[in-house]
């Protein structure tokens, strides 16, 4: 039921930016790019699995959103499509590879220049053919689901060699987990760099727009309601079974710059899942937690990117994982005040679950 309402949320977010591209005549860019990495050992038992380094190859397709209105949900120019990533693990016996297909926004820095820089986040499935199997593949608990979820943030250094060609060096931060939907779900977290080139059909002119929706120094409220679907693994006696977690964070956002907020709150989460734990064992543990969250984020118009650190308050459910997580969020704002997306809760560099959420602005 997540992986379909998550696949749901990508599909609206691509049919808005269909209706906008009608609107006007955004130029079409078709783009290729190579990548090269390694993986992040994050604990022990990962060590010997994660020597290898992974390549890939990325085919995508996608808009330049070049109009006024574009501009005033960005101050900026942005590029947002599609594509399609192929990565080789160079270990097929226990990893495998994956076919991700990923919807992303992509802000242009300093675009009036032939060197440019730009951001790019982005969020799709994965698809692995080399899962964890307690009998034939034991030591791969990065991933044990087919189907799972791929996040990536991207920082990007461009150079346009003429009104149709661009070409870019690439760094890149992947993760890949299934958001807590099957265990073990440790995550799988890879840099690569490459290289990339883009080609443009249409040409066009980038000479921006006065600077409209001025931030900076403005305070803003927030409240999300989020929640998820975690995986209680079946033993001798119990099956496994699926149990909800939901949960509700609020507090307020400065903003720094017009692109750049600080943020502090607190998230209240009601986990099913612990619930279903001490039930089976007969403990009588609280399956509550409060945290207080504090972060920054990267705001692009309707897109946002926050990352918060966070520290648990109260969390009187006994866990191997420590008193700090953190969070990252990728939101779209809907109208002036409205927000979706999902976000992805982690112990140091495990991935603990992919939520859900829902907020509003004020």
């Amino acid at each position: 039921m997540t992986v379909k309402i998550y696949i749901i949320v990508i599909l609206v977010s691509i049919v808005q930016v269909h209706a906008q591209q009608k609107a006007v005549n955004n130029p079409t860019l078709f783009g290729i790019r190579s990548h090269y990495g390694f993986i992040i050992p994050h604990s022990t038992e990962l060590k010997d699995i994660s020597q290898s380094n992974p390549w890939g190859i990325q085919v995508e397709w996608s808009k330049l959103m070049i109009s006024k209105k574009s501009w005033d949900n960005c101050n900026c120019y942005a590029q947002t499509g599609l594509s399609f990533n192929y990565f080789n693990y160079t270990n097929p016996d226990q990893l495998g590879n994956s076919y991700n297909l990923v919807y992303f926004a992509e802000p242009y820095i300093n675009f009036r220049k032939r060197l440019f820089y730009s951001f790019r986040a982005g969020a799709g499935i994965s698809i692995l053919d080399q899962v964890y199997d307690e009998q034939s593949n034991p030591q791969n608990t990065f991933y044990s689901a087919p189907l799972s979820f791929l996040i990536l943030l991207n920082l990007n250094l461009n150079y346009r060699l003429s009104d149709r060609y661009t070409i870019s060096l690439t760094g890149n931060y992947n993760h890949i987990s299934n958001g807590g939907m099957r265990q073990p779900n440790k995550g799988m977290n890879f840099p690569t760099f490459g290289f990339g080139i883009t080609y443009s059909p249409d040409t066009y002119e980038l000479t921006g727009y006065e600077r409209e929706n001025q931030k900076k120094g403005q305070w803003q409220g927030y409240a999300r309601l989020f929640g998820t679907l975690p995986n209680v693994n079946a033993t001798e006696i119990f099956p496994d079974e699926r149990k909800l977690l939901l949960g509700v964070t609020g507090g307020a956002q400065w903003y720094l710059t017009n692109f750049i907020a600080l943020n502090l709150g607190l998230e209240l989460v009601r986990d099913g899942s612990y619930k279903e734990r001490a039930e089976r064992y007969n403990d009588d543990f609280d399956f509550h937690s409060l945290g207080l969250v504090m972060g920054n984020n990267l705001v692009f118009g309707k897109f946002t990117f926050n990352q918060q650190m966070g520290y648990y308050l109260y969390r009187p459910y006994p866990t191997e994982n420590s008193d700090f997580f953190q969070r990252y969020e990728l939101l779209y704002l809907i109208g002036k005040r409205y927000q979706i997306g999902t976000s992805l809760k982690a112990h140091g560099h495990v991935a603990d679950n992919l939520d859900l959420r829902f907020g509003i602005l004020f």
